[in-house]
């Protein structure tokens, strides 16, 4: 059986899936082997379940999720019991996984994953490399599985404070996009054109993520307002109620769109994004270019994030209408040096540090192997002369 990469995502949001995806496309293009799995489904129940959560907490109860979030942070203490049930939970699975693949390396896109398969690299369940791709800007501790063998980041940033809270190897890449918002980028006008959007207008992009949660209505009103100085287009993702709401208010004003595989013209089409959770929406914006501005920030790792990338001068956070006016001020008027230098994060291939891991695992299999042959000739080679001897 060919040797793979097992790359381990989850079905939260789509930005794990969209940085595992694009991991797999890379590795495979370097003549890899690669399957993704969900983490969720290595415990199909509790995995349902932690999805179903996690959609309640960021839509009807946020701030039941900032408690849960900053708990891990403010009760250290916790982390060694939590990643043990979630090992005990979720690793068998894991391991089986990794035994049915032929995994060479395995890699996580998804913080509770990195915890688990921490644990049972450090506890030696699992004997092959594990690597974690961090999606978000912030360090949450979640994203610091300890028994790594490689962090990936998307800022040096990131991979100074990953480095110094786990003494762990450390790279910063930059962040995983796909080729679309990098490459072969469409025309604004045309694009402009075939959505019907005015030509001389300053157009604003609000995101709302995959699963369309957090203050958009608000959002939009702030930029709206009565003057209509802004055209704005909504992406709302899957949630379809907020997307109804929007269409009836936004009548000469703006456009609003559901779920969409068209991001990258969007973006085409926009002279700003104004976003609410720093995820993979802001680095395939950094990717094509388009300023970036944090308002209104969801609970957790949303407000992390938009702390994070305005200290590494990213994207700037603006914390009220003013502030966010100003922002778009800046960012419309063609000094982008947000942009420039939010551009400047992608530095190198994930993929190719994930590719070194594995090709060096491989070469230490090979090599063992070798050893192994080469003492079991000497054995023979021993036996057979001492039989010659003795006959």
């Amino acid at each position: 059986m060919s040797r793979t990469v097992l790359v381990v995502s989850a079905r939260i949001g789509a930005g794990h899936d969209g940085a595992a995806t694009e991991l797999c496309r890379r590795l495979e293009a370097r003549g890899m082997n690669t399957v993704m799995v969900d983490f969720l489904d290595a415990a199909p129940h509790s995995g349902s379940l932690t999805q179903r959560v996690f959609q309640l907490w960021l839509r009807w109860t946020p701030w039941a999720y900032e408690i849960a979030y900053r708990l891990w942070v403010a009760v250290p203490i916790l982390y060694a019991p939590m990643s043990g049930l979630l090992a005990a939970v979720f690793g068998k699975r894991l391991q089986r996984w990794a035994t049915q693949n032929n995994a060479v390396a395995v890699v996580s896109t998804y913080p509770f994953a990195s915890v688990v398969l921490g644990r049972l690299r450090s506890k030696n369940r699992i004997a092959i490399p594990v690597a974690t791709f961090m999606t978000d800007f912030s360090v949450h501790p979640l994203w610091l599985g300890r028994g790594m063998d490689l962090h990936l980041c998307v800022h040096p940033i990131t991979a100074a404070i990953a480095r110094n809270k786990t003494a762990e190897p450390t790279l910063a890449p930059g962040p995983m996009v796909a080729p679309q918002f990098r490459e072969n980028v469409p025309c604004k006008q045309e694009v402009r054109l075939e959505m019907g959007i005015p030509e001389d207008r300053t157009v604003v992009l609000i995101t709302a993520g995959s699963w369309g949660v957090g203050q958009i209505e608000a959002t939009f009103d702030d930029i709206a307002g009565s003057d209509r100085r802004y055209f704005v287009l909504v992406a709302c993702g899957k949630n379809e109620k907020l997307q109804r709401r929007l269409s009836e208010r936004s009548h000469g004003r703006g456009l609003v769109v559901g779920w969409t595989d068209q991001m990258p013209q969007l973006m085409v089409a926009a002279d700003a994004l104004v976003q609410n959770a720093g995820g993979l929406t802001s680095m395939e914006a950094f990717a094509i270019g388009l300023p970036v501005i944090t308002y209104r920030p969801i609970p957790g790792h949303g407000r992390d994030n938009a702390r994070a990338m305005e200290q590494a001068g990213v994207a700037p956070y603006a914390r009220n209408p003013t502030q966010l006016r100003a922002a778009l001020d800046l960012a419309t008027s063609g000094i982008a040096l947000h942009a420039t230098r939010a551009k400047s994060i992608f530095k190198a291939d994930a993929a190719e540090h994930v590719a070194d891991l594995a090709r060096s695992n491989l070469a230490l299999e090979a090599s063992s192997f070798c050893d192994e042959n080469t003492s079991s000739d000497a054995v023979l080679a021993s036996s057979g002369s001492y039989t010659t001897a003795s006959s």
